[in-house]
């Protein structure tokens, strides 16, 4: 049993608690319910229909076929019922609804220094809107949202009203498999308050984590977008990182995450036409795109010199 307290935005408020008591707590005779081992919010079944697929494989939920591992969570639906994205990030965010869309924090990343996360107020990534906030709050954090322009509207939001100075914040994508070329992201952020800190944008691989885009300060009480190029990349996560400033005058908070032309490139059932220009991996893209600083073939055969 865990009695949690928050602080609020100053210290003329406390929090007392006296005479506790357990009552009508004897020993249960009947038989407890059974709690289910399923995540929720997905429709991936307990076990997986027969198949003979290798443990580098991915068995399709429905049907039982199998396909590469590589093509899990890659933007395109290679299963019938779509089970190789179920569990992955969704194309497009508005978190209305509460739904996260599979953006998610671990436990770990939500610990402030060496302080145990049951003994302080976590600086961490929370869903908010308008509507929930305080008097006052909407001077730091965002009093609509970029969806629907409402203070009914959700968004994901860092709350410094938690943490210390310099606490940082993480949310992740589930691992993303494969991305074409062209792959960006897309967002809106909210970044108001006299002690913003900031925002950085990472890509996380398995042994190493690499800064793609940072912001930092106030941005005034506007939403503005931002966008940072992802292009060809394999088993990797996307983090949003806020950074707490000095003061609980400023939340970080983003909304209408968008992956735009992520999916991978195919290679057609067919010869490239005249219009388009046959890579070295047999891809075809158009004529156009060849000698634009832009490795659209995904093995930069459309950039090479002797083109």
């Amino acid at each position: 049993i865990l009695v949690k307290g928050t602080v609020g935005d100053g210290f003329t408020g406390d929090i007392g608690l006296d005479d506790m008591s357990f009552l009508g707590c004897t020993l249960y005779s009947g038989s407890l319910p059974t709690i289910s081992t399923t995540t929720s919010g997905t429709s991936v079944p307990p076990t997986l229909p027969m198949n003979n697929c290798t443990e580098k494989e991915f068995v399709c939920r429905a049907s039982g076929r199998c396909i590469q591992m590589i093509q899990k969570c890659d933007f395109i639906p290679d299963c019938s019922d779509k089970s190789d994205e179920s569990a992955c990030v969704m194309e497009v965010c508005d978190f209305e609804d509460k739904n996260q869309c599979g953006w998610y924090q671990s436990a770990s990343e939500q610990m402030s220094g060496n302080y145990s996360i049951h003994t302080t107020n976590v600086f961490k990534w929370e869903l908010g809107r308008g509507a929930n906030l305080y008097p006052g709050q909407e001077n730091h954090c965002p009093l609509i949202d970029h969806t629907m322009c409402t203070e009914e509207g959700w968004y994901l939001f860092a709350d410094s009203s938690n943490g210390e100075f310099g606490h940082t914040a993480d949310i992740a994508t589930p691992v993303i498999s494969l991305t074409g070329p062209k792959c960006k992201i897309i967002f809106w952020n909210h970044m108001n308050g006299s002690t913003i800190g900031s925002l950085e944008v990472l890509c996380k691989t398995s042994n190493r984590t690499s800064k793609l885009w940072i912001q930092r300060g106030n941005q005034g009480p506007q939403w503005k977008r931002a966008e940072v190029f992802l292009g060809i990349r394999s088993n990797f996560q996307v983090v949003f990182r806020a950074k707490r400033g000095v003061s609980y005058m400023g939340d970080v908070a983003v909304d209408d995450i968008t992956f735009e032309d992520c999916s991978p490139l195919l290679v057609p059932g067919r010869p490239c036409t005249s219009e388009e220009f046959t890579c070295a991996n047999k891809y075809c893209i158009p004529k156009d795109n060849l000698c634009d600083f832009v490795n659209d073939c995904a093995d930069n055969s459309d950039e090479s010199p002797t083109i």
